[in-house]
């Protein structure tokens, strides 16, 4: 799990260091566990905001198409 996906980012200092006893502290009070939160992955092989294929990079996904606001995000 990395600090983009996680839901306690907004309240986590950004000194606080992944998987540090101040994460593991900040994700119990405001999210909960690593094991609790999986990453969302969109169904399919296309683009949901604009309907290209989408590109894998090893387990990664992401958009092939150069206008997309979602070109960097793994989907």
């Amino acid at each position: 799990m990395d600090c983009y996906d996680c839901k306690a980012k907004s309240v986590c200092a950004a000194v606080v260091q992944r998987g540090s006893v101040m994460c593991l502290m900040n994700r119990m009070r405001y999210c909960g566990t690593h094991a609790e939160e999986e990453p969302r992955r969109q169904q399919g092989d296309y683009c949901q905001y604009c309907g290209h294929r989408l590109r894998e990079i090893g387990r990664e996904r992401f958009c092939n198409n150069v206008n997309c606001r979602n070109r960097y995000v793994n989907v």
